[in-house]
C-alpha cells in the first residue's frame, strides 16, 4: 500500500482546506473498489465501509470512509493529467519491483542449481 500512497501523494487536491476525508485514502479505497469491481461511486463507498477493519490496518480514516457523494465530487474535480501521473509512477514502480523479483527468483535457482546460469 505504501507504493500507492507514495505514488498519489502529489496529486494537487482541489477542495477546500477544511476537508474532512484525505484525497490519498480517497483514491487507494476507490481503486482496491474497482479493481474489486465496483463501477460507481455508491458502490467504493459500500466497499469501503465493508473493508473498515481491514483499511484501518495501514489508513487513518480519522472520519470514517467518505460517502458516495464525496467519492463521486473529489473524482470529478481531480486534475486528469495529475491523476494520470500518479498512475504512470504507480505503473513504473510496479513494473521495477515485479521484474526485481524475477532476477531474484531467478538468481536463487541458479544458485540452488535448479537452472543453469545463462550468461
Amino acid at each position: 500500500m505504501q507504493l500507492f500512497l507514495t505514488a498519489f501523494e502529489s496529486v494537487p487536491d482541489p477542495r477546500a482546506d477544511n476537508v474532512r476525508h484525505d484525497l490519498v485514502e480517497i483514491l487507494l479505497i476507490a481503486f482496491l473498489a474497482v479493481l474489486c469491481g465496483a463501477q460507481h461511486c455508491s458502490e467504493m463507498a459500500e466497499f469501503g465501509r465493508a473493508k473498515l477493519k481491514f483499511l484501518k490496518r495501514f489508513l487513518k480514516l480519522r472520519h470514517g470512509i467518505a460517502s458516495h457523494d464525496t467519492f463521486s465530487t473529489v473524482l470529478r474535480m481531480l486534475d486528469p493529467k495529475a491523476l494520470d501521473a500518479a498512475f504512470g509512477r504507480l505503473s513504473a514502480t510496479l513494473s521495477r519491483s515485479a521484474g526485481e523479483g524475477r532476477c531474484d527468483r531467478r538468481r536463487r535457482e541458479v544458485a540452488e542449481g535448479r537452472l543453469r546460469d545463462r550468461v
